[in-house]
């Protein structure tokens, strides 16, 4: 049996996505796939069991058959949280070392999804770093490439891992950085003795955000067209410009949605006659009938937040790195591009998997 702890160095970097995505495969094989993620922070109950809220998604989407139990057996609570720092949990290292075995058993392969990074869960013992001995592990390290910080990032967890560090996956490449990542970036991993097992170009689908989402982030007031709320924008447009290039700027961007003082009814029209698919009004300022009348009648909501412009962008631009799994949209979409990127071959033998 093989154990593939996936992890990153930093958090919402995709390995979700990467679970996903290689465990399909797995199964496509034909091989027997266990999954499960030893420390969670998004508590959900399932049949009375508490488990991990994005566990239980990826745990329907492989179609896996083992016990809910089993599938993240600590979950972040407040109350966990609590006793931690008062007096120290005993004991949940062991929980987890449980519920690995049970979860082991009669697979081929057993996926581990890490939490945030590979030192999550080290105050109660369960960090990545505390399990992968433990559980006999190899990782597969996932990572948004950010540059120069990448590289020191994974040296460091390599210096960390050692031999335990199977290979890496670069995640959410923009399109100004292939060539340097293909010419530079990976020779030098590998120089290093660090595989690449393939690279992710970024993925606007993937990078969208459910109108949904940004209204609850930024605790909006949602003023009209509240049945279009599941849309998926793709880019935010500051709309601080003239008239006229505001026009031409937002129609160039497909998906988008435009953030704009709420006291600038001449941008806020000219964005809805572009058909922008989602106004955001800053400064609690609330707009006029006219504006609201035009957005009914084009389907396009308004949302009033309290922030200035300069903090939303701020927000919604941390929300775009956040793969929200039930948007099945992004979830199919990220599954594909790991089947079309990733050199499979080579990663099977890396962790010593036959088909």
């Amino acid at each position: 049996m093989v154990s593939i702890y996936v992890g990153s160095t930093r958090g919402y970097s995709g390995k979700n996505l990467t679970i996903m995505g290689i465990g399909q495969r797995f199964l496509k094989d034909g091989l027997r796939v266990g999954y499960f993620k030893p420390f969670g922070r998004l508590p959900i109950k399932v049949d009375g069991v508490l488990t991990d809220k994005d566990a239980w998604f990826i745990h329907r989407v492989l179609m896996l058959k083992d016990p809910p139990e089993t599938l993240c057996p600590v979950v972040m609570t407040h109350d966990l949280m609590i006793e931690g720092c008062r007096t120290g949990v005993q004991g949940l290292q062991e929980k987890v070392l449980n519920a690995f075995e049970v979860v082991s058993k009669g697979k081929d392969v057993v996926l581990i999804g890490g939490a945030g990074t590979l030192e999550s869960g080290k105050s109660f013992d369960i960090s990545g770093f505390d399990l992968i001995d433990e559980i006999n592990a190899r990782v597969l390290l996932v990572d948004r490439y950010d540059k120069e910080f990448y590289l020191d990032a994974v040296l460091d967890a390599h210096g960390r891992l050692g031999k335990r560090l199977a290979g890496v996956i670069l995640n959410s490449i923009k399109a100004g950085s292939v060539e340097n990542v293909q010419e530079l970036i990976i020779p030098f991993l590998e120089r290093k003795g660090i595989p690449v097992f393939g690279s992710l170009p970024y993925d606007a689908v993937l990078g969208s955000v459910m109108i949904a989402d940004i209204v609850e982030a930024l605790a909006g007031d949602v003023l009209c067209c509240r049945n279009k709320l599941d849309g998926l924008i793709e880019h935010f447009l500051i709309g601080g410009m003239q008239v006229d290039r505001a026009l031409e700027y937002i129609r160039k961007a497909r998906n988008n949605a435009v953030i704009v003082g709420g006291d600038r009814a001449d941008v806020q029209l000219a964005a809805i006659e572009a058909m922008t698919q989602c106004l955001i009004l800053t400064g609690n300022l609330y707009p006029n009938e006219i504006v609201i009348s035009r957005a009914e009648i084009r389907g396009i909501p308004i949302v009033v937040v309290r922030d200035d412009t300069y903090s939303v962008a701020k927000k919604v631009e941390a929300l775009s790195c956040k793969l929200r799994l039930k948007e099945k949209e992004k979830v199919y979409c990220g599954i594909r591009l790991i089947e079309e990127e990733i050199n499979f071959k080579r990663l099977y033998e890396a962790f010593g998997l036959h088909v």
